[in-house]
């Protein structure tokens, strides 16, 4: 079995996400205020720890070029959070999901609601393989 250089604590997280699934994210607004979603701190953190992780694919975008996910739906990765058997395609979606919160504002509101994060990332973690990390 691979070593975990930089781990992420699966059950931790989806006790979390178990939590919060369901729940409906606040926004805030304000007058010449943008409009954002107030997270639970927890969501930063598990962020921070999967980025900071060898399950985070810090080349994202190239897999989903190789396998051939040009513009992915939403109701696409609830379907990849459910059947995928890909651990490759996961992990990428799994990044992009949690990286891209900074560029598309409510995307984690969305994941959480409807527990499609947390199913991304028990599939992530079903299907890893033993040798992972492969350098």
């Amino acid at each position: 079995m691979a070593v975990k250089l930089h781990d992420f604590d699966f059950a931790k997280w989806d006790t979390f996400l178990a939590e919060i699934e369901g729940e409906t994210v606040k926004w805030n607004s304000g007058i010449g205020v943008e409009e954002y979603p107030v997270y639970d701190p927890r969501m930063y953190a598990l962020a921070k720890e999967f980025e900071a992780s060898d399950f985070f694919d810090q080349s994202f975008q190239r897999t989903l070029f190789q396998k051939k996910h040009e513009a992915i739906t939403e109701e696409e990765v609830d379907e990849i959070s459910r059947s995928s058997a890909d651990f490759f395609d996961v992990r990428a979606i799994t990044s992009v999901v949690i990286y891209n919160e900074r560029h598309m504002k409510g995307m984690w509101a969305a994941m959480t609601e409807k527990g499609i994060l947390r199913r991304l990332l028990q599939r992530l973690h079903s299907l890893t393989p033993a040798e992972f990390p492969i350098f």
